[in-house]
């Protein structure tokens, strides 16, 4: 038995339709939970007050009582007082003389307190408060009820849980409507998105929202997104497009000599002239594949920060360099830097590629100077070279794939050293500069931050 997907649309509606019911639950509880805190504080409050009012009652009643008493124990006015209602309240009240009791009201039937204690009570169904007054050997023993203060604060928690509820229900419901309208551009939003797939390259996402808010701002870094990523898209298409045509060539050759060789009609010479020059093509599409790597290595990989002694570490590169191209003079001026943390292997690749554009490009008896400089804020590591340098409008494009100035076509090559440079110094959070002038050479630095 099968099931038909459930439509696009309908599972985005049941995500936000889910977002809604969260947002609006949240509301509830939160607006339910405020005015419960609030109702909470006023019955708290309130039961202090009328425990506090009880009490001075209490008091006052007991001091009444004990006022109408003589030294020789209850009068008629006591006697009054105390069973003919003249009290302020229903109170139990007892009257002692010398320890025993010599008049109670009548509601209170057998009881007898058995000491003489203030405090409250809410024992034997007849919560109250206890008052104890005496003077010489007179004794007023009070229990006044707490009946009506008590019903008042069930009154007020009865009332705080219907509160409550309303406060729930009414809190989820403008959460619902509200989530619900807050939310109507996050699903416009998520529309055009999934049209941008059927949309031509450049489309952008509409303004749904006030630029100024979170979903207007959310708009804002989609469509930037959206732009760096046709434009690595577009530099992806035009590096596979370059690479693509570097390689035919040496293709070409390969397949022609190979060609040749089967057929069997090359003496020896010439066969061996095709088999150099099929290894020729084979070392050229080797190198362009080697960058190639090198260039997506530098956009993925992760840099492993370590200390680098610089004095050391330049002075190897310059006996490399100098093994490379005996014709010219490699030379190391003393660093004002002495030290810096960053990632060895990146760095040494990224330097070694300015090396070796610049051996490249210096005439024979010309100089290649290392050196690297300490700044307030940076520490820089160059190249120098007395080449025939770049011109100037080409200047800003030789860091370009593939890119060949006046100077260097015809010459070998992929042309992605210094485009290799730059993106391993980006990676290493530095930057790659070129100050050159036509017939004054070339110098190439790499700027390292100081807490890199």
């Amino acid at each position: 038995m099968s099931t038909a997907p459930t439509p696009a649309s309908e599972l985005r509606e049941r995500r936000l339709g889910s977002l809604s019911r969260r947002l609006a639950t949240q509301a509830g509880l939160a607006t339910a939970g405020m005015v419960i805190g609030a109702s909470l504080l006023v019955s708290i409050f309130t039961a202090i007050h009328q425990y506090t009012t009880v009490s001075a009652n209490a008091l006052s009643t007991a001091q009444l009582v004990l006022d109408t008493l003589s030294p020789g124990g209850p009068t008629s006015a006591t006697v009054q007082a105390v069973k003919h209602d003249v009290l302020r309240s229903d109170p139990q009240v007892w009257i002692y003389r010398n320890g025993q009791v010599v008049l109670q009201s009548t509601n209170t039937g057998s009881r007898v307190p058995t000491g003489a204690r203030n405090g409250i009570s809410l024992a034997d169904g007849f919560p109250y408060v206890r008052v104890d007054l005496t003077h010489q050997n007179l004794a007023v023993v009070l229990d006044y009820p707490l009946a009506s203060a008590i019903s008042l604060v069930e009154d007020l928690l009865l009332g705080i849980a219907t509160i409550g509820l309303a406060a729930a229900v009414g809190g989820g419901a403008f959460g619902y409507v509200a989530a619900r309208r807050m939310l109507k551009p996050v699903e416009a939003l998520t529309e055009a998105a999934m049209e941008l797939r059927r949309s031509p390259a450049g489309a952008k996402l509409p303004e749904l929202s006030d630029p100024q808010d979170e979903i207007g701002r959310l708009g804002r870094v989609l469509n930037n997104l959206i732009s760096d990523l046709d434009l690595q898209r577009q530099r992806d298409r035009m590096l596979l497009a370059e690479a693509a045509h570097q390689l035919r060539t040496p293709l070409q050759i390969m397949q022609g000599n190979a060609a040749l060789l089967a057929e069997g009609t090359l003496d020896a010479q010439e066969a061996q002239e095709s088999l150099s020059a099929m290894q020729q093509a084979l070392a050229g599409m080797t190198g362009l594949t080697n960058d190639l790597l090198t260039l997506e290595s530098a956009r993925t990989r992760r840099p492993e920060p370590e200390p680098l002694a610089l004095g050391p570490w330049l002075e190897g590169l310059r006996e490399d360099a100098q093994a490379l191209a005996p014709q010219l003079k490699v030379t190391l001026l003393p660093p004002s830097a002495q030290t810096v943390r960053v990632d060895v292997q990146i760095l040494t690749r990224a330097y070694w590629a300015l090396l070796e554009n610049a051996l490249h490009y210096t005439p024979a008896g010309g100089r290649v100077t290392l050196g690297a400089s300490l700044l307030p804020d940076a520490v820089e590591i160059y190249v120098r070279d007395t080449g025939p340098g770049i011109d100037k409008d080409e200047l800003p494009f030789v860091t370009e794939r593939f890119f060949r100035g006046r100077h260097g076509r015809g010459m070998k090559g992929t042309g992605l050293g210094l485009p290799i440079a730059k993106a391993l110094a980006e990676s290493l959070q530095a930057t790659l500069a070129l100050r050159s002038a036509p017939g004054s050479g070339t110098t190439a630095t790499i700027r390292l931050p100081r807490d890199a």
